[in-house]
């Protein structure tokens, strides 16, 4: 029996895992997606060739073959919308794209995203609810936390530990053996080359601490 999947957020990233899940070989056998969960009914106003935005996730109530997805790019929303929804019992998918790589000695949490052609190396781990967006490199032995989120084209070297709820953005680079800290930020093209703190940002190559 098929699963019914549904998509927390009809925006833009949302709307990208809807257009690309169904070109997955073998998707459509296990899972009809059913629409999104948002809470702008008119999200996808002027938009053709998506499902509907059937619910906010604070009203929807799972069925018994409901499964989702988080279509959200921001930590915080991502993280409290995952929350309201495992609140109501519901269960989320641990997705892998195709043309993914994921060693056999890697680990993945629930409801982590894996997308296109990433490679998550050996002997690494990845949190609950990680996503990991395409063309991202993670390092053998590098440990990723619950809920973070690495961009487009994130390399992260071989025992590097990346706290929970930290974002890594397109094209950062963390050499090996770092760490950078619980809800942390890193900068678009920074190159990271020593620990980042908790809760700080930095940007730049070098990559240094900034105030947004």
């Amino acid at each position: 029996m098929k699963k019914y999947l549904y998509i927390i957020g009809a925006r833009g990233f949302g709307r990208e895992l809807a257009t690309q899940f169904p070109l997955w070989p073998g998707f459509s056998e296990r899972y009809e997606i059913r629409g999104f969960l948002d809470d702008n009914a008119n999200a996808l106003d002027g938009l053709d060739g998506y499902p509907p935005v059937v619910s906010s996730v604070e009203d929807f109530v799972p069925g018994k073959n409901d499964v989702f997805v988080c279509g959200l790019g921001v930590v915080r929303w991502r993280q409290k919308y995952v929350d309201i929804m495992l609140g109501k019992g519901g269960v989320f998918e641990t997705l892998v794209a195709p043309s993914a790589f994921v060693a056999s000695t890697a680990r993945l949490g629930m409801g982590s995203l894996v997308l296109g052609k990433t490679c998550v190396m050996a002997d690494a781990s990845l949190g609950d609810y990680t996503l990991c967006h395409g063309q991202c490199i993670v390092g053998h032995d590098t440990v990723v936390g619950t809920h973070a989120v690495l961009e487009y084209n994130v390399f992260l070297g071989g025992f590097v530990q990346v706290g929970d709820c930290a974002t890594i953005h397109t094209r950062a680079t963390i050499l090996p053996h770092l760490k950078i800290g619980k809800d942390a930020v890193v900068g678009a093209c920074s190159c990271v080359v020593r620990n980042v703190k908790a809760g700080t940002s930095v940007f730049g190559n070098p990559a240094k601490r900034v105030e947004w």
